[in-house]
């Protein structure tokens, strides 16, 4: 190191300790109309680089033109001639924008330096794709392939626009044996539809289950000014993407520009349509996650749930006690999974009722994996009085557990009407659910028969089908006419959706086309590794049952009851607590005695009350008919 005078040794000190000191004394950037102008970071970006040295992943969310490749750039740079012998890799989509990426982010910053901080840093070796500094710190920029992260081991990793490398999920899982010994991340991108890599990687970081650190720049975050004279017409210019900012207020301001709009945003909205490339102006200005434009929900609807996305107001975990409600078996049914995003969330309580207070209606649907493959099972619950999603259960599990699950939530809220799926091995789940559990409230399909009676005049008779609902591609279009009618973009109408792992499946669940670009009938998720619809299908499914969820009060359960012991709390939950609950025939092991299946013989009916006169301790079972004589617990209470 050359020989450095009081003031450049204090000057290195502070540049050590601050990267926005040292860019704000040193730096310098270019502007494409501008020409060369200090580097004064702006507040956002200020942030960013408070991310970048207290988050060790880093995935960025970003408009264009908000200058976040350039300030990783320069934080790359300052790393790097800083700290000795560090190794920062720099990825892009193709050749020429790695090239572009060291030319206009780092050996621009580092040349525009003063003539004797550039004397210190003289790199030993430079070229298109390299810079090595005296120090031993390298940079190197490189395109994007699979064995990339994991061939070249780096104490900083900036991924550059990764919506739009191709093998991206390939490259990162190849990379992360290597990035967990200690390699930062830094993700840059644009947004570039939905099922991708980055978007699943983002959508995870947001509801906190990935590691990485969301960092969201908005088109109104950019609260700069940039001022020049143009070289050309000498007339004074400025840039400034909120002056003139407003909140949009009508529904076409709001469906075209979002949430703000500013005479930047107009000039920005009309370049790209006169350029015939209108589509960007969501994806490149409004950083919004647009795929196909194929989701089955619309924008709207999609952006409206977005606004009623909150935390559950408890995450279920531990053992919770189970009490088989025919046998009376107690066991432990266990709520911890292997994957964080698995398991009970819990928004809204079941309302069970009260003084003054009717308990409240609820709805379930359910979507059965085999417990083999990665798909999952999911449950949805509704609350039917307030419009309101309450509860979410998604796991993989296997479908002798899965019955547990339906029974154990399905009873917690008021034996809420239940949707199961009758394909994937639904219709075996949906009979152990009736004869096994006997769970009390099972959605068949009921329609009026086309045919009036023979022995009446004109009259049709109710004709019922099979428990549950055989999902299909002749049937899909009704589970899609449910969620559009019933997911809505106002806010006056539709349920309430709150849960972001299902906004995150709602946003990829698509119309497929083929090569061609035709409809191909078929409505799933986008096609991509970790895209699933489990959760979709079971919101459909639940919207299907809310006409047919009646309140379940004492008066259609025998005996009549009313409890709030059973109660799903935290891993400190006892077993006497429920065994407790069990002596007193409490409302979770009750089922209206009207469920007897038309389609089963004498003898099975025979049976399956006496499953249920055993149950209830009082109820002994004459000719075929139940004589009720409670038992004297019953009246005690």
């Amino acid at each position: 190191m050359p020989n450095l005078n009081s003031q450049q040794r204090e000057i290195i000190k502070r540049s050590q300790k601050s990267v926005s000191w040292f860019l704000s004394n040193f730096g310098r950037i270019k502007h494409p109309s501008a020409g060369v102008l200090p580097f004064k970071p702006f507040s956002y970006q200020r942030e960013a680089i408070k991310c970048f040295r207290n988050h060790r992943l880093n995935i960025f969310r970003k408009c264009r033109q908000s200058g976040i490749s350039k300030i990783s750039g320069a934080f790359a740079t300052w790393f790097a001639m800083m700290h000795s012998h560090k190794t920062v890799l720099i990825v892009s989509r193709r050749n020429e924008d790695a090239m572009g990426f060291l030319r206009d982010h780092i050996v621009f910053l580092y040349e525009h330096l003063p003539p004797w901080m550039k004397e210190i840093w003289k790199p030993k070796k430079q070229n298109e794709h390299e810079i090595i500094f005296p120090n031993g710190s390298r940079i190197q920029s490189l395109t994007s392939h699979p064995e990339v992260l994991r061939g070249n081991a780096a104490s900083l990793n900036i991924i550059d626009e990764a919506a739009f490398i191709q093998g991206m999920d390939t490259m990162w899982a190849a990379g992360w044996p290597t990035l967990q010994h200690g390699g930062n991340v830094i993700v840059i991108s644009t947004t570039n539809g939905i099922g991708n890599w980055y978007w699943s990687t983002w959508t995870d970081a947001e509801a906190g289950v990935n590691g990485f650190n969301p960092i969201l720049v908005n088109w109104w975050d950019m609260d700069w000014a940039i001022e020049y004279r143009d070289s050309i017409s000498n007339e004074f210019k400025r840039i400034a993407p909120c002056d003139g900012l407003k909140k949009c207020s009508d529904k076409k301001e709001i469906s075209r520009y979002g949430p703000y709009w500013s005479p930047w945003l107009e000039d920005q909205y009309n370049a790209l349509q006169d350029q015939g490339d209108g589509w960007k102006f969501e994806q490149e200005i409004l950083a919004s996650f647009i795929g196909s434009g194929n989701t089955v929900l619309s924008k709207e609807a999609l952006a409206h749930v977005q606004t009623t996305i909150k935390e559950p107001e408890q995450k279920i975990v531990g053992y919770q006690t189970y009490v088989h409600p025919v046998s009376g078996n107690v066991e432990d049914l266990n709520f911890d999974f292997d994957e964080v995003d698995q398991g009970l969330w819990v928004w809204k309580r079941p309302v069970t009722g009260g003084k003054n207070i009717s308990p409240h209606s609820y709805v379930m649907g359910v979507d059965i994996a085999t417990g083999k493959g990665r798909d999952y099972s999911a449950i949805e619950v509704f609350d039917i009085d307030t419009m309101e999603q309450v509860a979410e259960f998604m796991a993989r599990c296997l479908p002798r557990d899965l019955v547990k699950y339906i029974d154990r939530i399905g009873r917690w809220y008021n034996c809420a009407l239940a949707i199961v799926e009758r394909n994937n091995g639904g219709d075996t789940l949906i009979d152990s659910l009736r004869y096994d559990i006997m769970y009390p409230r099972i959605w068949r399909k009921k329609e009026i028969n086309d045919k009036p009676r023979s022995n009446s005049s004109g009259q049709r008779s109710l004709k019922v089908s099979q428990y549950g609902f055989s999902t299909s591609l002749a049937s899909k279009p009704k589970l899609n006419k449910f969620l559009i009618d019933f997911i809505s973009a106002n806010n006056e109408e539709g349920y309430k959706i709150y849960s972001s792992r299902l906004l995150k499946q709602l946003q990829i669940y698509v119309r497929k086309r083929d090569r061609t670009g035709r409809d191909t009938n078929k409505t799933e998720a986008e096609d991509g590794a970790g895209n699933f619809d489990d959760l979709v299908i079971a919101c459909a499914l639940a919207l299907i049952g809310t006409s047919d969820a009646l309140s379940v009060g004492e008066g259609n359960l025998i005996p009549i009851s009313s409890n709030n012991d059973f109660d799903i709390k935290d891993p400190t939950h006892n077993n006497q607590s429920q065994e407790h609950y069990l002596g007193k025939g409490g409302q979770s092991l009750l089922m209206p005695l009207t469920i007897v299946p038309d389609d089963m013989s004498d003898v099975s009916k025979e049976k399956y009350l006496e499953q249920f006169a055993t149950q209830l301790g009082g109820i002994q079972v004459n000719n075929g008919g139940p004589i009720v004589s409670p038992t004297k617990q019953y009246y005690e209470r």
